[in-house]
């Protein structure tokens, strides 16, 4: 009998430990991201930022009775393994959102299983038209993004070359496998042209090419003023500016948000002397001063531009969160998603943003002007439409 009872008060308190458990509310949030591969200088500090951010939430109580739990998949920077991250996060893991991905040939496939799932997604740094709209210009529904798009980048960029460094002359050098770097020089190119100027030489390569230098002989030959090299990594401007200067070639470059890393100051700061690029975010403004200064010292690395937009994607599910709780007294995706359709004017790390319920675009994101001087980035100029 002694036997007997010590096993039903096992089962008993077995019962209630699950039962426990199961009545525990989580908010489980999706972050799928570089950590490996050519491109993991991407995702390690915005992981970080992640992961103290949703610490500092559970440490004060957690998000209306829920905990949060944050699962980050590491997609190697290959869009095979970011669509299986996905599809584990959303299928399987059954997150309430995910963060992620950062680049655009992933994020479009991945538009499709949000939608599938029901699970809000929100792209970083995939700036991409089809990425939220499909080609007929219709959105998916459960497909969101924090950076602004890139025929808003490549306006802005070509608007600044013409207007204000007085530029009439343009060549460009466009990765033509990837349709980021594609899109933007097409961008580039039709209002830079619409202003009056004109591009007098548009090459192109392959990702993961290493050699530029036929390319730039070719564009030494016009009267070219500057290059615009709309690349998605850090890597490839840094070659073609190095190549250059072996070439003596006496150009500017223009860059896009695809340049931002340190990395590039150190290996190609003094080629790129004077070149010009736009971004929606640097970690040079004043206003993140002093949270840099404290992510490095605890951390041993300084926080980047993805990291700033993955916790702007952080917020913004935080805020679908709490409206999802107002409305239906538990969070679900689709009130998550709901909400953050609906943002006006709202608050995230980065800025203020209101959301395009038709595009699920931020609205007029505002673009930075940046300069390369002394290896530093410089802010030149808050680019941003009136409407």
């Amino acid at each position: 009998m002694k036997k007997l009872f010590r096993a039903l008060l096992v089962v008993l308190l077995v019962a209630v430990f699950i039962s426990g458990c199961s009545s525990e509310k989580v908010l489980k949030i999706g972050f799928n991201t570089q950590l490996t591969g050519p491109d993991s200088y991407i995702g390690q500090a915005a992981k970080i930022a992640l992961e103290e951010r949703v610490k500092e939430i559970n440490d004060a109580g957690g998000l209306g009775g829920y905990t949060l739990k944050l699962i980050t998949y590491d997609s190697r920077s290959e869009i095979p393994d970011a669509v299986a991250a996905a599809k584990r996060l959303l299928e399987q893991d059954k997150v309430h959102a995910m963060i992620g991905p950062e680049w655009t040939g992933a994020a479009v496939p991945i538009a499709q299983i949000a939608n599938d799932s029901k699970i809000p997604v929100i792209a970083t740094t995939a700036s991409n038209v089809t990425v939220t709209v499909d080609e007929s210009g219709n959105v998916y529904p459960f497909m969101f993004r924090t950076c602004f798009i890139d025929p808003y980048q490549g306006y802005a960029l070509a608007d600044y070359a013409y207007v204000d460094m007085g530029l009439r002359k343009v060549a460009s050098l466009t990765d033509i496998s990837g349709a980021y770097s594609v899109g933007i020089q097409k961008y580039f190119k039709d209002h830079f042209e619409e202003l009056g100027g004109v591009v007098v030489a548009e090459e192109g390569y392959q990702a993961n090419d290493q050699e530029f230098r036929a390319q730039l002989s070719k564009i030494d030959q016009t009267e070219a003023e500057a290059i615009l090299v709309p690349t998605a990594t850090y890597r490839d401007i840094a070659l073609i500016s190095k190549q250059g200067a072996a070439l003596n070639m006496d150009v500017i470059y223009l860059g896009v948000d695809g340049w931002v890393a340190d990395e590039l100051l150190d290996m190609a700061g003094a080629e790129l002397e004077g070149s010009v690029l736009t971004s929606g975010v640097s970690s040079e403004q004043p206003e993140f001063a002093d949270y840099n200064k404290a992510f490095e010292e605890r951390n041993g690395l300084k926080p980047n531009v993805y990291a700033y937009y993955a916790l702007d994607a952080l917020e913004m599910i935080l805020y679908g969160a709490e409206k999802s709780l107002e409305a239906n007294k538990e969070i679900t995706s689709q009130g998550i998603r709901d909400a953050i359709e609906g943002m006006k004017d709202v608050q995230l790390f980065t800025s203020k943003v209101t959301m395009e319920p038709d595009t699920h675009n931020p609205h007029n994101k505002p673009v930075l002007i940046i300069e390369i001087k002394d290896s530093k980035w410089h802010q030149l100029k808050m680019f941003q439409p009136e409407n």
